[in-house]
């Protein structure tokens, strides 16, 4: 009597289910990142969010608020803003 593999095959190409078993593993881990990544992304929004709506309530003026909060969202998220002077209003002649 012959014995099958758990793919219910002869088990004579067992490189297919390793594949198979590695593109698994593989899809799970960019889930769970992505799911991390998603929740990360959400706690720097909400600490961006008080930092702002506190700056406002202290009377700091809105546009200030603003770039702290950028800053902070920036700063918690790890980005760094590159700023070029053809970007900027007026940076021209």
């Amino acid at each position: 009597m012959q014995e099958y593999g758990a793919t219910g095959d002869s088990g004579d190409e067992p490189g297919e289910s390793f594949e198979d078993l590695i593109s698994g593993i593989e899809t799970e881990m960019t889930a769970t990142r992505l799911h991390k990544q998603g929740a990360y992304a959400i706690a720097a929004a909400r600490i961006a969010g008080t930092v702002f709506s506190e700056a406002l309530t202290s009377g700091v003026p809105y546009e200030l608020a603003k770039e702290m909060a950028l800053d902070t969202w920036n700063s918690v998220m790890g980005l760094t803003l590159v700023e070029s002077e053809a970007s900027e209003v007026g940076g021209g002649d």
